[in-house]
């Protein structure tokens, strides 16, 4: 659970209003919280706190005094409130003899009625009659053994018998788990053939059936051809009448061979400048490398932009719109500049999450030039809790290159043979 869904959960279950702090950990004894932190009661109380602000009296939570709340539903009456005990007959004696003696009434006799019934009478002591004794009852003969049975031979157990193993159904193995790309393994699979592929074989190589999935395969292979070819790439597959084939085949091994060494330079090319491009964002000013920051989170599809005022030092906070979501929702970013020598520990993500409200966000990311630690890696994909997205200085090297954010595109013209060109003309005249 979330903290707040845990506040309703513990106000539901004590029906009385409670401190923030008993409210924490109630809902840590019980174990509600999916993710506790290290500071569980500044977190539950600034997020009640926000939501009791926001919501005017009309939200689920109402605060009753300084650090204390309800649930709003209750309307000042709580179903746990306990109703008032009464006063027992010594404390009503007592009552009415002040009551008396601030009105001046009563006389001396009745004064000294009180004072009898003021004093404590001492209990008496009553015995308990004495239990008669019992006569002694006179011990019964004892009875003659009777004679010990003749043991009969034990039976030999019988061996046990094995019920009969029933034969198993021959099932297809299940598809081996892989973690890459669906056409990165559809390559993979058609370097092993020596013909074209139909689709529908493909797709129960990957444990899969249905016209469905074989909709959405041809359309991932005919999508990274597009892809590749904007990129000025040769396409990975071609189709045929009778299925799918590596475009490689079907061209000369030379040209094949130049232009893999081609692509393995630009990508030496790209490693070389990004690591420039890290070791220059280290180097520079914090106000220079937030410049950078706001260009590269607008070409990656953010909007506008708020500052929050938090944090302090070598640090920077925003509320940005996110585009690729219709604009509907807002990201919370951290800009730190930090030493590669000193990793970003898992508070710093534990102290976003429990800040959100300040950003009007429910996800989060934090742009460093340093390194973020294992646990804090961990802290960040932990599931059911607000998602944080960690862009450590190497990352963002790597993602201005591909941007072009930082380095100079040099275009090298590489001809290749276009057999659809000639395909297109038709056979003409003969």
């Amino acid at each position: 659970m979330t903290f707040t869904e845990a506040a309703l959960e513990v106000l539901e279950r004590e029906g009385r209003p409670m401190h923030a702090r008993e409210i924490a950990d109630k809902a840590v004894e019980w174990n509600l919280l999916s993710h506790v932190g290290k500071t569980p009661v500044q977190t539950m109380s600034a997020r009640i706190s926000a939501i009791v602000s926001k919501g005017h009296g009309a939200g689920p939570f109402v605060r009753v005094r300084p650090g204390v709340f309800a649930l709003g539903k209750w309307g000042g009456s709580p179903p746990g409130a306990a109703a008032p005990r009464k006063q027992s007959a010594h404390k009503d004696v007592e009552a009415s003899d002040k009551a008396e003696q601030q009105a001046g009434e009563g006389t001396s006799s009745t004064r000294k009625r009180r004072r009898r019934r003021k004093k404590k009478r001492p209990e008496e002591v009553v015995e308990a009659p004495r239990e008669k004794a019992l006569p002694e009852k006179k011990a019964l003969p004892e009875k003659k053994a009777l004679p010990e049975k003749k043991k009969l031979p034990e039976k030999k157990a019988l061996p046990e018998r094995k019920a009969p193993e029933k034969k198993k159904l021959s099932s297809p193995p299940p598809p081996a788990k892989d973690d890459s790309e669906i056409t990165d393994r559809v390559e993979r699979m058609l370097r092993q053939q020596t013909s074209p592929v139909q689709p529908a074989k493909l797709v129960a190589h990957f444990g899969r059936e249905g016209r469905r999935w074989v909709q959405l395969l041809e359309a991932l292979l005919a999508a990274d051809g597009i892809e590749r070819e904007h990129r000025g790439l040769r396409p990975r597959f071609v189709e045929h009448r009778n299925g799918w084939a590596l475009a490689a085949r079907e061209v000369s091994s030379e040209i094949v061979e130049l232009e893999s060494k081609v692509y393995d330079t630009a990508d030496r090319l790209a490693q070389i400048a990004g690591r420039q491009v890290l070791k220059k964002i280290r180097s520079q000013p914090m106000n220079a490398f937030v410049r950078v920051v706001v260009l590269f989170l607008r070409r990656t599809g953010f909007g506008e932009m708020v500052s929050v005022n938090r944090g302090a030092g070598q640090e920077v906070h925003l509320s940005v719109q996110d585009r690729r979501r219709g604009g509907r929702f807002n990201t919370a970013v951290v800009v730190k500049r930090d030493s590669p020598n000193k990793p970003v520990n898992e508070s710093a993500i534990t102290d976003l999450r429990g800040a959100m409200h300040h950003y009007d966000s429910m996800r989060g990311m934090i742009i460093t030039t340093g390194v973020f630690s294992d646990r804090a890696r961990s802290e960040a994909m932990v599931p059911n809790l607000s998602p944080v997205v960690l862009v450590d200085g190497e990352i963002f090297a790597k993602d201005l290159v591909k941007l072009g954010i930082g380095v100079r595109e040099r275009n090298v013209n590489l001809p290749a043979f276009d057999d659809a060109f000639f395909t297109s003309l038709g056979s003409g005249d003969k």
